[in-house]
């Protein structure tokens, strides 16, 4: 049986910006308090990508039994029978990198702050013979913006596997939690190209181009807010991304040994109860760059509170501001 690992969130996932400010005041109900057991499901529409030498070539497959076909390089066909890619007992492909049910814990729930401690636990299995414990990984949850909090688990190196077939740093999973009662709100903000917040919501004016040297112009979007009621518990996980990489030489071989080799799919995520998993061991505390899967940069430092800043009075309603891309259907 494969050893299996938790990843989450990447690559051309969703981007976790952290904030250095405190939350809010704890109230009633802790809205960063994501502990609980969820099930799992996997879309399994999967998007491949072939880096070669910094050329990417892309296919995308329904499932796991298709042969994906990658053209030719030096001559040699690149094509990958993914059922039999899969099978293999050193490979950890994204469907089954993530259990299909997880307790997940939370460090210092009670502190209010914007980075947490996880542990997510493979809660597939309750009744574990005597002595064994459950696996488990360390990640975080991040508060993005005001509402949003971000689940990441890195993969790299672990899944059981070794050599060219084990899960490169760029392995990650993610996804956000939502909560009870939320709903998505369009509205308008001012954002520069490069997506940071400025002009009145940004707390400073805009500035043109031109006008500053090197500053970015100043716009109005059209973005989507998810706002949910003060208190709201988390009751699941949307916009699941599974991103696993391999090197080129554990799917084709020598000829195309410097390759790097991604799978990504995404996945949906139910709160079915309390946080209550089988005997483990908790993971090492990890350490994520976001960076290391190509995603956006966090938020300029200027835009921060130092960190034993405090808010003022929390809205009645969290809210939390997302970009249109969203996940992919």
């Amino acid at each position: 049986m494969k050893v299996r690992r938790t990843l989450v969130a990447a690559g051309s996932l969703l981007a976790v910006a952290v904030l250095v400010r405190c939350l809010p005041t704890v109230g009633q109900q802790s809205d960063w308090d994501v502990r609980g057991n969820y099930d799992l499901a996997y879309d399994n529409q999967l998007t491949l990508k072939l880096d070669l030498a910094g050329a990417v070539r892309e296919a995308t497959a329904s499932g796991y039994g298709k042969v994906v076909d990658f053209g030719t390089y030096n001559g040699q066909p690149l094509t990958l029978d993914l059922s039999a890619f899969c099978a293999k007992p050193e490979v950890v492909c994204p469907g089954e990198s993530l259990w299909k049910k997880v307790a997940i814990d939370e460090d210092d729930v009670t502190k209010a702050q914007n980075v947490h401690g996880v542990q997510v636990v493979n809660n597939e299995q309750r009744d574990l013979p005597l002595g064994e414990k459950a696996q488990t990984l360390g990640g975080l949850v991040a508060r993005e913006e005001l509402g949003r909090y971000q689940l990441l688990v890195g993969l790299g190196g672990s899944g059981g596997a070794s050599g060219n077939c084990a899960a490169l740093g760029i392995s990650l999973a993610g996804g956000r939690f939502t909560h009870a009662g939320e709903e998505t709100v369009r509205s308008t903000a001012f954002r520069t190209p490069s997506g940071k917040a400025c002009g009145f919501d940004g707390g400073f004016p805009a500035l043109d181009a031109g006008d500053a040297g090197d500053a970015e112009p100043c716009q109005a979007v059209e973005v989507s807010r998810i706002e949910y009621p003060e208190g709201a518990t988390v009751n699941g996980i949307a916009e699941g991304r599974i991103f696993v990489g391999y090197l080129g030489a554990c799917a084709f071989g020598p000829i195309v040994a410097a390759a790097t080799l991604t799978i990504e799919t995404g996945f949906t995520g139910n709160r079915t109860g309390a946080f209550d998993p089988p005997p483990f061991t908790p993971a090492e505390p990890v350490t994520i760059d976001p960076s290391d899967a190509g995603q956006a940069e966090p938020p300029d430092a200027a835009l921060a509170e130092p960190p034993d800043a405090t808010l003022a009075e929390p809205p009645d309603a969290a809210v939390v501001e997302i970009s249109d891309a969203g996940a992919r259907d």
